[in-house]
């Protein structure tokens, strides 16, 4: 039987099921609901709001949970990793087809080696087991430098479920339908080309809520083995986060750095580069 560490080193991926109890996801989509309430990116005509474990103490739970850091032990095959910092959420967001590197510029070094492990976890609000609306992945593809190798599956994930993926694995959220990209198409004519308009965003979130009923919700972060790839990924992600999000902050709490390191568990400052 496949451990979780030979599963996303062979495959780039691993889902790992009820991780998170009814409760805890209830605690999250809670906090993720009232948080977009009056905050929040505006990207694509969805909401985004990147460096969540920075900005936002009341998901601090989340990262240093025992079942979480468990989970990436398992992955690492080791005691001792990092928090690379990287957080975001998401409302009725979709993505196509991409990686998680930056298209390269997350990385100094070359990096489609065995020794990059920068790992995300993706937790998903909605239950996707039978609708083929959650994360999309091409196994195998964390090896590959390009967006097109690899068989694509849809990983039909409930509440509670988490994947862990290699950052460099090709994926792709739930695809835009016509009308969104109309949506889109009629925004960029007008000018918005990055989709950051509200009323384009309102008038989304409506159609989402009449096709789907409840809106779309997830949250990512990042844990890596301790070496040069991580300290990469997390020093340039920290710029990207910030740049986003409009808020010249990088410190993780003490409260919950402290907690991590008596964890095992690696934090990072990022001073010198903001």
């Amino acid at each position: 039987m496949s451990t979780i560490k030979d599963s996303i080193e062979r495959d780039g991926f691993v889902v790992i099921k009820g991780l998170f109890t009814p409760e805890e996801m209830n605690q999250m989509n809670q906090s993720i609901d009232n948080f977009f309430k009056s905050k929040g990116v505006t990207y694509r005509y969805g909401l985004t709001q990147p460096n969540i474990a920075v900005e936002e103490p009341e998901f601090s739970w989340v990262f240093d949970h025992p079942k979480v850091l468990e989970a990436y032990r398992s992955a690492f095959g080791q005691e001792e990793f990092v928090f690379t910092s990287h957080a975001d959420i998401h409302h009725n967001m979709g993505f196509g087809w991409h990686k998680d590197d930056g298209k390269g510029s997350y990385f100094t070094e070359p990096y489609f080696t065995p020794e990059c492990r920068v790992y995300k976890m993706g937790v998903y609000m909605n239950d996707h087991s039978t609708d083929g609306n959650g994360m999309s992945v091409r196994v195998g593809s964390h090896l590959k430098n390009n967006l097109t190798e690899g068989e694509a599956i849809s990983l039909a994930t409930k509440p509670g479920d988490v994947v862990i993926f290699d950052v460099r694995i090709t994926h792709a959220g739930k695809e835009y339908d016509v009308v969104e990209r109309g949506l889109l198409k009629l925004g960029r004519i007008f000018g918005d080309h990055t989709g950051k308009s509200n009323i384009g965003r309102k008038v989304r979130d409506i159609y989402c809520g009449f096709k789907t009923g409840k809106p779309k919700r997830s949250l990512f972060f990042t844990f890596g083995a301790s070496n040069i790839y991580t300290y990469d990924f997390s020093k340039t992600n920290m710029k990207r986060q910030i740049e986003q999000s409009g808020k010249n902050v990088c410190v993780l709490s003490e409260k919950l750095s402290t907690s991590l390191n008596s964890k095992g568990v690696m934090t990072l400052t990022f001073d010198d580069q903001v």
